[in-house]
């Protein structure tokens, strides 16, 4: 699949633009950053969680699959959380110290639309009156800049919110304000997959090529992946759009108010005037109206396939439409939402059919989620008519001014669209805002009778409302990483299985496999060293373990002066769960031996840091010293505050034992590597013998250019001491793991243990590779 199909491996490209997160809770943060620094070591932690295309499409294929197979049930066992995350120009002025991000802002062009921001160009969009952004949440010239947007997506409630506390701690650290946080979910019920007016949403999604399956695709109309994201094909750059933006998208968020009552309400007056001109029957009902004013029936089916009544339940809400046959806009209107935003191959000007490539670049791919409770007059506890609620759009693009822009402003708000009509059709009844030389909400509704055209017009004013809005750039992984350094650098492939002749190999017990696509670096939480050989450790990597050797015997020798060798896997991974002792652990930060309680009892013993809800808390357990490696944990989890050592510290990074301090005069050191709101820093602590195990601090924070070896690093996530380089010749040589990359160095004993850097970085791809 992935030759035909390659931006399905992207682990470039973020995953919510062409996999789509799909999740029934989510929640935006609009982010203001503070101190640079603190920004940048706050943006390289988050960076490895970020989610890609490759994650992304194989849990979505996965579900799809399972949920097929329960007969339509949602897979109880099959969750996710995501994280995406977008910059605005002045996120990106701020994070790389440069006033002029661009060399060059064309003119009209969707580089001038993202630095100008949609508050500036909300007049020409139909944000006026009500719609202004005088009266926006966020988004606006008198709310705090923004900077970025966090995207946090979850299967259940309790998932997001305990991402979405971990996020705000984060930020809380880091120094970075909550600017407005928007929490949105899929309606429950019968409403589920609908929108608060009651229709079916997100249902006229393009298929791209290079994405998704032919053969399965809602449309035999294929887009180039081009139209959404730079530089996944031969479609050009943007004027002005540097290299660096390449794998990246434009994204568009809107928070739209709805009044449902209100809307409902006009839909009944409105077609109380259709009555009286003998356009439909006495006993046509208000749903009948509503499905043209929106193109389609509330469960998704198209008024043009089906346009006398709504079809049965359980009819497949359909997208593969043609307006050919219908160029007045008798069965499906001209004015209708569905035909505003996507005219399709209807669209008549000057006499002629307009050849539907043109409607081709201006397609977007929509992410959108519901907020607030649904309407019900019934229920006064949150619900009733005065309730905030509405749509959180969401959308990408490659550019702004050809695709949401134009969409917005020549098409969904201009009443003369389709043109050269008399009467003009008139704007689209579910918009948000009207043209600044608009005053009128009247629409035509056309119908035929006898063969004889007839026009009813109908008044119909907007009850959608602009209640903020953000233009923003969803960058590549590469770049991100490359602004944790504050710099703007291109990714130089989409990442991922790329295309090429692969051939199946042999392994040393003469088994063949087939091709195996190349392993992407990925990052390593935690290195722990089995208790009873130094030559096999366990790699934590999210809710991932693996077993690598790292002996000589798997790996290779060592050469002087080098390391030519690295951490092989040899062992199927398997999720945290499978560890009795790391029940309810989602993600490992650190792991600390208990310097006198190793290998005591067929025993080893430990100190293990992990995050609950956003707040780091730690527990102990045990590993037996044996093939089995049984592990159980002793006691509930604790706070920080447990340790003296610890103090001021909300988070710890990792913990490297002082080679020559281990148990010395019953006392054993470590550098400890925390977070904190300035940035990263280390301590010297100290951890006695004993039943107590006292600490303290034995000396105080330093920043990390203290260490020469680490020089460029923002912020460590584990160590692990090489076999058969420990101490040798007093120095002891450790890998050292940060942002899906690793070094080498070496560690003096003695006074001031000066350090060298042996090796520069390299991927953490090794780590990830089975023999």
């Amino acid at each position: 699949m992935s030759a035909q199909l390659p931006l399905r491996d992207s682990t470039e490209i973020q995953g919510d633009i062409l996999a789509g997160f799909k999740k029934d809770y989510m929640t935006l943060l609009f982010l203001q950053f503070g101190d640079v620094a603190a920004a940048r070591n706050w943006l390289a932690e988050l960076v490895p969680r970020i989610a890609t295309t490759e994650q992304v499409a194989n849990f979505n294929a996965k579900f799809h699959d399972a949920r097929e197979a329960s007969a339509g049930d949602d897979p109880k066992n099959l969750k996710a959380t995501w994280l995406g995350l977008s910059l605005t120009h002045a996120g990106l002025q701020r994070l790389t110290g440069k006033t002029e991000v661009f060399a060059d802002v064309p003119l009209g062009g969707t580089v001038e639309a993202f630095v100008q921001g949609s508050a500036t160009r909300a007049g020409a969009l139909g944000d006026k009156g009500c719609n202004a952004p005088a009266n926006w949440a966020f988004g606006a010239d008198h709310r705090p800049p923004i900077h970025a947007v966090l995207t946090i997506a979850a299967d259940l409630e309790t998932d997001r919110n305990t991402e979405l506390n971990r996020q705000l701690e984060a930020a809380s650290r880091a120094a970075v304000l909550i600017v407005h946080q928007q929490n949105g979910a899929t309606l429950p019920g019968k409403r589920r997959g609908k929108e608060h007016f009651g229709f079916k949403d997100g249902v006229s999604e393009p298929a791209v090529i290079g994405f998704d399956d032919p053969a399965k695709a809602k449309s035999d109309r294929m887009i180039p992946a081009g139209q959404f994201v730079l530089g996944t094909d031969d479609t050009p750059l943007p004027d002005g759009a540097p290299d660096w933006m390449k794998y990246g998208s434009f994204q568009v968020v809107r928070r739209l108010g709805q009044d449902v009552p209100g809307w409902w309400a006009q839909v009944g007056t409105e077609l109380q005037k259709l009555r009286e001109a003998k356009v439909v029957g006495q006993d046509t009902k208000s749903e009948w109206l509503a499905a043209r004013l929106v193109g389609r029936w509330r469960c998704g089916a198209s008024v043009a396939r089906f346009p006398d009544a709504a079809p049965p339940p359980g009819t497949d809400a359909d997208n593969d439409l043609s307006f050919r046959d219908d160029p007045d806009g008798v069965i499906t209107p001209l004015f209708s939402h569905l035909r505003k935003t996507a005219p399709r191959d209807g669209l008549v000007d000057k006499g002629e059919l307009v050849d539907e490539k043109f409607m081709d670049v201006r397609r977007i791919i929509r992410r959108g989620i519901p907020f607030g409770a649904p309407f019900d007059p019934a229920n006064e506890d949150g619900r009733g008519p005065d309730e905030p609620r509405g749509l959180l759009f969401v959308c990408y693009q490659a550019d702004l001014a050809r695709q949401f822009e134009f969409i917005q402003a020549d098409w969904v708000n201009d009443p003369n669209f389709p043109h050269d009509r008399d009467p003009m059709p008139g704007p689209d009844p579910m918009i948000s805002g009207l043209l600044p030389d608009v005053t009128t909400g009247e629409i035509a509704f056309e119908s035929r009778t006898n063969g004889d055209r007839k026009t009813t017009v109908l008044s119909f004013r907007p009850f959608v409302t602009t209640e903020g809005s953000v233009y923003a750039f969803t960058p590549s992984i590469t770049t991100l990483r490359g602004l944790t350094q504050g710099r703007l650098q291109a990714a130089t492939s989409i990442g991922g299985t790329q295309n090429g002749s692969q051939e199946w190999t042999t392994t040393g017990t003469g088994q063949t496999r087939p091709p195996q696509p190349p392993v992407q670096p990925g990052p390593v939480d935690e290195i722990l060293p089995w208790p009873d050989t130094e030559e096999r450790a366990w790699t934590f990597s999210g809710r991932t373990v693996r077993v690598v050797g790292t002996g000589a015997a798997e790996t290779g020798a060592l050469t002087t002066g080098s390391d030519d060798r690295t951490g092989v896997v040899v062992d199927t991974a398997a999720d945290l769960s499978t560890w009795p002792a790391l029940a309810g652990v989602e993600q490992i930060d650190a792991i600390v031996p208990v310097p006198d309680e190793q290998s005591v009892n067929g025993e080893s013993s430990y100190w293990l840091f992990h995050t609950v809800g956003g707040t780091q808390v730690y527990r102990r357990i045990y590993i037996s010293c044996d093939a089995r490696h049984a592990c159980r944990s002793v006691g509930d989890d604790r706070a920080l505050s447990a340790w003296r050592s610890l103090k001021d510290v909300t988070r710890v990074d990792a913990v490297l034992p002082v080679p020559d301090q281990r148990r010395v005069d019953g006392k054993t050191q470590y550098w400890l590597f925390h977070t904190t709101a300035q940035g990263r820093r280390y301590r010297l602590i100290s951890i006695a013998d004993g039943g107590m195990h006292t600490d303290e601090v034995v000396r105080s924070d330093r920043d990390l250019t203290q260490w020469t070896s680490l020089r460029g690093i923002t912020e460590v996530d584990a160590f692990h001491f090489v076999p058969g380089k420990y101490r040798m010749n007093g120095q002891t040589w450790t890998w050292v793991f940060h942002d899906r990359r690793y070094r080498l160095i070496s560690i003096a004993d003695g006074f001031g243990h000066a350090d060298t850097l042996l090796r520069e970085d390299r991927p953490n791809t090794a780590w990830f590779r089975g023999v």
